[in-house]
């Protein structure tokens, strides 16, 4: 467990709003003998652009203030990118690196969501499954109240982890670390399950209040989590049913594009080259 809230939602490529968005006739002007919306300086802004940026906001109903926000919004664009070519900085190494690292995602999104992404929806029965397997994100659904204490893993000696285990609340916790004159730092917090690691959710759902949780992290720290109240938020089906979906569809894309690297690097020939060639080397060992 991480000291930092996980959401449970799945990994992989985000879907970003880009060029290719198929736009509503609600959310968008349509093709008329004037493609200009607007000259700033010497530049035009298209009503392509317009439309593009009417897909990003989605609004429900396209009305006249929308399209002027969208548009006095596309103004500033165009006054900020001025002004930036002005002073070169399209030149700029480290400008130019962005830009193609931006260009890249691009292209990997577009190319997962035409090519590699599954085109058929989650199904019902996948859903229910989801939601049966997964009680404490659901049925048993919790907030909860912690207190969370940050000490370094190297203070964590036997005779004081002795002692947290016979602790019944935040302020034993307290006591026993000044007790051991270990320093630590404190955080409350209050997180619904679904806030918390995945792999971690039955254990916190089983957890009554005084209950502690002790989690070792990477940069030498550990954390203790003290239970110090639950309240009980149970979620439907019908109301769980958007969100099951989401997760598993990214879940599934994540899925589809592993599986395609795997045969593309099993495929490919990759060679690494001078010292980090080494590190490859030394993996295999």
């Amino acid at each position: 467990m991480g000291s930092r809230k996980v959401s449970i939602r799945a990994g992989g490529c985000v879907v970003l709003a880009c060029a290719w968005v198929a736009l509503s006739a609600c959310s968008r002007h349509s093709q008329t003998k004037t493609q200009v919306v607007a000259k700033v300086n010497d530049r035009e802004i298209t009503v392509s652009q317009l439309n593009q940026t009417l897909a990003v906001i989605n609004p429900e109903t396209l009305t006249p203030q929308v399209t002027r926000e969208a548009i006095d919004s596309l103004v500033n664009e165009e006054l900020l990118m001025q002004g930036a070519l002005a002073n070169k900085l399209d030149r700029d190494p480290a400008t130019v690196a962005a830009i193609e690292r931006a260009r890249r995602q691009v292209l990997i999104e577009a190319y997962a969501q035409r090519l590699l992404y599954p085109k058929s929806p989650v199904s019902a029965t996948e859903e229910q499954k989801y939601f049966k397997q997964n009680p404490g994100l659901f049925a048993d659904r919790k907030i909860f109240n912690l207190t969370i204490y940050t000490v370094r893993q190297v203070d964590l000696s036997d005779l004081l982890k002795g002692d947290l285990n016979n602790t019944h609340s935040a302020d034993q916790v307290r006591g026993v670390l000044e007790k051991h004159q270990v320093k630590y730092m404190t955080q409350h917090t209050s997180v619904p399950s679904e806030d918390l690691p995945l792999g971690k959710v039955s254990e916190f759902t089983t957890a009554n209040v005084g209950d502690l949780l002790i989690a070792d992290q990477r940069d030498g720290h550990s954390i203790l989590v003290c239970v110090t109240g639950l309240e009980p938020k149970p979620l439907s089906f019908e109301n769980a049913k958007a969100s099951i979906d989401q997760y598993l569809t990214r879940q599934r894309n994540a899925a589809a594009v592993d599986e395609h690297l795997k045969n593309e690097r099993d495929a490919a020939k990759i060679s690494y080259q001078g010292q980090f060639a080494q590190y490859y080397a030394q993996g295999q060992r």
